[in-house]
């Protein structure tokens, strides 16, 4: 698959999905920023640059904003850049849990 990049976000515009993720670059592990939003009808992606993975505490983080008709491919989004940021500040600043938790295992 071949993205779509952007030079530029509004934090108005609509936005299909924010993502916080680590990726390797250079053999640095680095936390990223993704905003997926829509150009000329179609999705485009910005990516900015948080720093040093090694600095966040929480998980990655995938925040949507919009989502694809499988049938028409109409896009549908509800969304803006800002509101998704909001959410996604908000998600890293609370406190991590034990995933473990989720399943009821016991790994003490």
């Amino acid at each position: 698959m071949i993205e779509i990049g952007t030079s530029f976000i509004f934090e108005d515009e609509p936005c299909f999905c924010l993502t916080e993720d680590d990726l390797v670059i250079d053999r640095k592990r680095r936390r990223y920023r993704s905003y997926t939003v829509v150009r000329g009808g179609n999705l485009a992606t910005f990516r900015e640059d948080l720093g040093d993975s090694r600095k966040f505490k929480t998980d990655p983080i995938r925040v949507m904003g919009g989502v694809k008709d499988p049938d028409t491919h109409k896009l549908y989004i509800e969304e803006t850049v800002g509101s998704l940021l909001d959410i996604a500040l908000e998600l890293r600043a609370r406190p991590t849990f034990n995933k473990s938790e989720l399943v009821g295992i016991d790994i003490a």
